[in-house]
């Protein structure tokens, strides 16, 4: 299984907010709750979280691979919980909660140190998802840029010839599901779903899969993500299918900031926008001089769109980014 060795997972791509960063990789960032206060934060190490994207002992998602994997620590080891054999790893798996309650014994009946078995079962850590996002993903980011540089900053408004559109689709797409506010749609549900219920319950600190999930919606809600995320890097799933919606009914527009006022963006940065005509429209900022606009692809052109703006446009659109923001905004360098 093809794994990487990072710890910090980023929730935003260093190589998205790259394009905001002076030369040694600093950005300016502005908390939402302290508006107007600019701090500097190097992009390593902001818009992510330790582990977020790894698969670990006792999550309901994961595969017998996994559970081989995070338990092998187990093996050759009878495993018993309330007087039942634990066979399999994924019996492993679902019983995690309870490791309290195991009695791991040798073949010779004698006691195995519970201490060091947790230890080393808490070592383990499943990270194809942060490994396949980066070769899939982000390692292609920066080339994409460039090639939207060349194509759009110095064209008059009008159309230009489409180019790599699945990738663009699939990467707005992701990152619209990816953001530390997932897609809207997702949200909204999963918020009827759990309401007065699983948000309710508090969840130990000593017990979190990670610090900033406190209650079991929290939980649920990263778990069923990561499995979202997962089964998209493999073309599958809702997010996969909602790429492939996107691609097949909509198109890009490049909208290019010639003025003094330039694009910001935020930890939320592809969204959709619902307009002031009622209709919808995914927003992703490019760099500080390109916004990129998803919309509705009815007369199914093999064109990309670019117009060049107002500075009144850009600071319009920029309350809408603003707007979308969870915890902060990101001002170009």
């Amino acid at each position: 299984m093809a794994e990487t060795a990072a710890k910090y997972h980023h929730l935003i791509p260093q190589t998205y907010m790259s394009a905001w960063a002076n030369n040694s990789g600093t950005l300016k960032i502005e908390f939402i709750n302290e508006p107007g206060i600019i701090v500097e934060r190097n992009k390593e190490h902001i818009a992510g979280m330790t582990d977020y994207h790894s698969i670990r002992a006792g999550m309901p998602i994961c595969t017998a691979t996994d559970a081989t994997e995070i338990f092998k620590v187990l093996s050759g080891y009878t495993v018993e919980c309330d007087g039942e054999i634990l066979s399999t790893p994924l019996d492993l798996n679902s019983h995690y909660h309870d490791f309290d309650k195991w009695i791991v014994t040798r073949p010779d009946g004698s006691p195995v140190s519970k201490k060091h078995i947790k230890h080393e079962i808490e070592q383990v850590k499943i990270k194809d998802i942060e490994f396949n996002w980066s070769v899939k993903y982000e390692n292609n980011w920066c080339p994409i840029v460039l090639k939207i540089e060349a194509s759009t900053l110095n064209v008059p408004t009008g159309s230009i010839p489409e180019f790599d559109k699945a990738y663009l689709m699939r990467f707005f797409t992701a990152l619209d599901w990816r953001g530390f506010s997932s897609n809207k749609l997702f949200e909204e549900t999963y918020e009827n779903i759990v309401n007065g219920v699983l948000d309710n319950i508090q969840i130990p600190k000593n017990e979190r899969v990670l610090p900033s999930l406190e209650t079991a919606a929290d939980e649920m809600r990263h778990a069923l993500l990561l499995q979202f995320y997962r089964r998209f890097l493999n073309d599958q799933g809702v997010i996969y299918k909602d790429a492939m919606a996107n691609l097949a009914n909509t198109n890009f527009h490049f909208l290019i900031s010639d003025g003094p006022t330039k694009f910001i963006t935020c930890d939320s940065p592809a969204f959709i926008h619902k307009r002031e005509d009622g209709k919808l429209l995914g927003l992703l900022p490019i760099t500080p001089r390109i916004l990129m606009a998803k919309g509705r692809n009815s007369d199914n052109t093999s064109l990309f769109f670019v117009t060049h703006i107002t500075d009144e446009a850009v600071i319009k659109y920029n309350n809408t980014i603003r707007g979308n923001a969870e915890e902060f905004i990101i001002h170009p360098a």
